[in-house]
């Protein structure tokens, strides 16, 4: 299978702190993009800006007209003042409002941002949805041209849309490549709820690749699908490697003993002493007979070799 995947480099992906952080909005047509697009694909403007930009904007300009607003009947007062003590008094208590007005505007900036951000999802939900779907749909056409962009495409979407079918089509481009353990690759954000044989080899190979990306989710994915895993071809290759890759942590090894029991055999040596030093020092980490598993496969496997060293 390796010999007809495609050699590709994959750009790192951008991580945001929320995910309507990765949507853009056409301030000609109104139109949303979760891409890195540099024109509107609907009007061809280079009009787009961030969610966060749209809704500072108006928050800017409402702001701007309420000092405005403040000046012109500060303005009408001191003109019409009909003493020049009245106009002074008008003038003064225009300047004290508008520094307040100013002062609370600097200090509600933030707040008001927020909530015009919200407002702004909220109202444009369905354009939003409208734009993914668009996006979505261009990916297909990139496809042809640049698997490894359309892959990076979906990726984005996949952010903000959680959709089993995108998941689907992440991995099994992911599949189609080359994979490398100095690629910015995700596991969490591509799991799935039922078994599927390109997750199951997919999550094999980050085993062996970035082993620090297997945490407790995936783990619970492979123990889950263990009897349909091992029907595949490599299953069994797929399970050592997750069990391997489960006993960097003390906390996976006291959840999932009956997965470790059962592939620590199979295990690289690194890894199996790795288990093996851990249950010593933890012996109550190992729960189900893990501990006496591994002691009779350290003792078959590795037993003469430690005590030749010691010898």
């Amino acid at each position: 299978m390796s010999s007809t995947r495609k050699v590709v480099s994959i750009r790192p992906f951008y991580r945001t702190t929320y995910a309507y952080q990765k949507l853009h909005i056409c301030k000609r047509c109104g139109q949303y993009t979760c891409l890195w697009e540099d024109q509107c694909t609907s009007c061809g403007r280079s009009t787009l800006v961030t969610v966060e930009e749209k809704a500072s904007s108006r928050v800017k300009r409402r702001m701007v007209r309420d000092v405005f607003l403040v000046l012109l009947i500060g303005a009408a007062a001191t003109y019409f003042g009909e003493t020049l003590d009245q106009s002074m008094i008008a003038a003064t208590v225009t300047l004290l409002l508008l520094g307040g007005l100013i002062f609370m505007q600097q200090r509600s900036f933030q707040v008001e941002q927020r909530r015009e951000m919200r407002q702004l999802l909220r109202l444009d939900e369905e354009i939003i949805r409208q734009g993914i779907n668009r996006n979505w749909a261009l990916v297909a056409e990139a496809r042809k041209e640049d698997e490894a962009l359309a892959y990076e495409m979906l990726r984005e979407i996949g952010s903000l849309i959680y959709n089993d079918r995108i998941r689907l089509q992440q991995i099994a481009l992911l599949q189609s490549f080359v994979l490398r353990s100095d690629m910015d690759l995700q596991l969490k954000p591509l799991l799935l709820q039922n078994f599927e044989r390109l997750l199951a080899e997919y999550i094999g190979e980050i085993a062996r690749l970035k082993p620090e990306l297997i945490r407790e989710d995936a783990i619970r994915y492979i123990a889950t699908y263990e009897v349909h895993i091992l029907q595949l071809h490599n299953g069994i290759q797929i399970l050592t490697s997750v069990a391997s890759a489960a006993v960097r942590k003390s906390k996976y090894i006291e959840l999932f003993p009956s997965l470790i029991t059962r592939y620590a055999r199979f295990m690289p040596k690194d890894r199996f002493m790795r288990l093996y030093h851990t249950i010593e020092r933890y012996p109550t980490k190992a729960r189900g007979g893990l501990a006496e598993s591994v002691g009779r496969v350290y003792n078959e496997k590795y037993r003469d070799q430690y005590a030749d060293v010691r010898g």
